[in-house]
């Protein structure tokens, strides 16, 4: 399914106001050190939740090109980036939500060490500590939801369709203005030359497609969900439309949303001009989401 939405105003009910003020993470774990830097995953926990009670659990992963993270004025640390507001937005309904950090790419993924491929194994022992802490936080591991966004959506379709190492099983996967591919200007990004276990010895159109969720799609991989501005330049829309195509070659559930007159990154209400889209974006996440947040265990 491939619908087209307009910035109409539908979603005006959608008040963000609570979740932009409560961007901060409600508790902190570090689950990794890298050369003294320090990787954090930042924990947004539901008021209402109970001592025994289990609650879907929803992974969050900032973009930046890989190379980025956001810190605000008020947080002596990281503290959920850009999307933490989003995870605010759903522990308040429901969901134990995780917003995970990982190391930066460095010379557009050129330095040893400090390339995609590490951004992703960061994000797979976030994970790692996510489900190992899962009774700690409330956390119901066979209920898990997944959102990446523009680089971070390359990540989290690497966490849900990457076969190598381990494997997660995500009942939906949320999918905005992803890099599926480097095919395109992207490429950039791909390392010439790599010493890492899983990359030496594959020429670059192999690594490239060995790092692209598209070239990777699998069977039984969950629902996926494809958000994409129509008029995203800078991540192109073909790049959810290649994937959305492929998970039909597949035949894998998925559906794709573009918003018209809707550019990039604008699902961060608070870096996006355009909180018409990011609201749109956020009524079919909902959407998406129906009824999850009620599926407790006790």
């Amino acid at each position: 399914m491939i619908r087209v939405h307009g910035l109409d105003d539908d979603e005006n009910t959608i008040d963000l106001r609570e979740a932009i003020r409560g961007h901060s993470a409600d508790c902190l774990a570090v689950y990794k050190r890298v050369e003294g830097e320090t990787l954090r995953i930042g924990f947004y926990l539901p008021r209402d939740i109970g001592q025994g009670q289990k609650r879907p659990l929803f992974v969050f992963i900032h973009g930046g090109g890989w190379s980025s993270r956001k810190i605000f004025e008020d947080q002596p640390c990281w503290q959920g980036d850009y999307l933490g507001y989003l995870a605010r937005y759903f522990a308040e309904r429901g969901f134990v939500c995780a917003s995970l950090d990982y190391r930066l790419a460095r010379d557009e993924g050129q330095a040893a060490g400090y390339g995609i491929i590490e951004c992703y194994e960061d994000c797979c022992d976030a994970m790692d500590y996510v489900t190992a802490h899962g009774k700690e936080y409330g956390i119901d591991a066979s209920n898990m939801y997944l959102l990446g966004e523009s680089a971070g959506g390359q990540l989290a379709g690497g966490l849900a369709a990457f076969r190598y190492d381990r494997r997660y099983s995500f009942r939906k996967i949320f999918l905005v203005n992803p890099v599926t591919h480097f095919s395109d200007e992207w490429s950039r990004m791909i390392p010439v030359n790599s010493s890492h276990l899983r990359l030496r010895g594959l020429s670059f159109e192999e690594r490239a497609a060995f790092l692209s969720p598209l070239h990777q799609l699998r069977r039984g991989m969950g629902q996926v969900v494809l958000i994409h501005g129509k008029e995203d330049m800078a991540v192109k829309p073909e790049h959810s439309m290649r994937l959305y195509e492929r998970m039909l070659e597949l035949g894998e559930d998925c559906s794709l949303h573009f918003i018209q007159n809707t550019g990039h990154a604008f699902l961060l209400a608070e870096y996006t001009g355009n909180l018409r889209a990011c609201r749109k974006g956020i009524a079919i996440i909902e959407d998406g989401c129906s009824g999850s947040s009620k599926d407790i265990t006790h």
